[in-house]
């Protein structure tokens, strides 16, 4: 499912047959720290041309980076005619260290393709997209009680969102049940539902009703938006919301092998950009392995990983992550 090599990217690089790699993600070392084992300097210009060889056409290379270095490795992609697609944030959401001046939230990812490979438009499920945005969930809400003549039920979902507290509806004398048990609102078990899925049911239906009036120009299709905000919130929450280019992943922290390992979440939402559609199982890989993050999201991704970690410590503990969590997938 994997092949993973324990030494120097430029040992393991020129052995890999031209055009045989869809992607390349990797999180190179930023070349700014002092007495870093981890800071290694590497050999640029053989990383970059040896990318240009052994990618596919139309293939991409997306890359971590800050400072100095990361400039100018995006600069090398360019003069050896990369075409730049991209550039994402990742924001951590909590600071990378709090004795820094500037207490720094994000990291930056640049996407550059060889020859004339396009960004995949990718849906993002509604509640992942906004869980960290409290706000804009409770304006869809609002939005959507606009349409509604009695609106009991949704000012109990803005109750429960804002002040994180169930209103309870009176079954009863008391607000209590036949069996003495108090019921939550059924449009806030509509949003838990959203939150945690339903129950398969007997009889499925593939079936979707398409919208009416579309806006002029837009084919009248059930995930095109209407034009009216509230039917596109309920559309956002059925279909998802479209990847942007600020990518909110909290970080793996208490679970982290690596000091500088990533989600393997993001990871999964980087490769769902630019991972080809025609081919069935894409080869991604990763000259600075680390803890294997991008190994493990390959995997769940349906792609073959090729990882290379110089560091022996590293390199066996990612081994045996990606192994572990390889067992769990082929459990299911």
């Amino acid at each position: 499912m994997y092949k993973s090599y324990n030494d120097k990217m430029e040992n393991i690089l020129p052995l890999i047959e031209s055009e045989s790699v869809d992607v390349i993600l990797t999180d190179p070392p930023y070349l700014y720290l002092k007495n870093q084992k981890l800071d290694k300097q590497f050999d640029e210009e053989l990383l970059f041309n040896e990318a240009k060889r052994i990618l596919k056409r139309n293939g991409f290379i997306v890359l971590f980076g800050r400072g100095t270095s990361f400039y100018r490795w995006n600069t090398m992609l360019a003069d050896l005619g990369f075409t730049f697609k991209e550039e994402v944030v990742w924001n951590k959401s909590h600071v990378t260290s709090p004795l820094m001046r500037l207490s720094r939230v994000h990291e930056t990812v640049s996407i550059f393709t060889k020859g004339e490979g396009t960004i995949n438009k990718v849906k993002i499920p509604y509640l992942e997209m906004k869980s960290h945005d409290l706000d804009s969930i409770i304006t869809d809400i609002k939005r959507l009680k606009t349409t509604f003549k009695n609106t009991k039920s949704l000012d109990s979902v803005l109750v429960f969102l804002e002040n994180n507290k169930i209103e309870r509806d009176d079954y009863g004398k008391g607000g209590v049940t036949h069996n003495g048990v108090l019921k939550p609102n059924r449009c806030v078990s509509v949003m838990q539902s959203i939150e945690d899925g339903l129950v398969e049911k007997s009889i499925i239906r593939t079936d979707f009703s398409e919208p009416n009036n579309p806006r002029k120009g837009v084919t009248a299709e059930p995930k095109k938006p209407t034009g009216d905000r509230c039917t596109n919130v309920m559309q956002s929450v059925c279909f998802g919301l479209n990847e942007k280019s600020i990518i909110k992943q909290v970080r793996d922290h208490y679970s982290a092998i690596h000091p500088t390992q990533k989600p393997v979440r993001l990871l999964e939402r980087l490769l769902a950009l630019v991972l080809p559609k025609n081919v069935k199982q894409p080869i991604v890989l990763d000259p600075f392995a680390g803890s294997f993050s991008t190994g493990v999201a390959s995997i769940n991704m349906g792609c073959y990983p090729i990882l290379i970690e110089l560091d022996k410590e590293y390199y066996e503990k990612g081994v045996e992550r990606i192994e572990k969590d390889t067992q769990q997938l082929q459990l299911f």
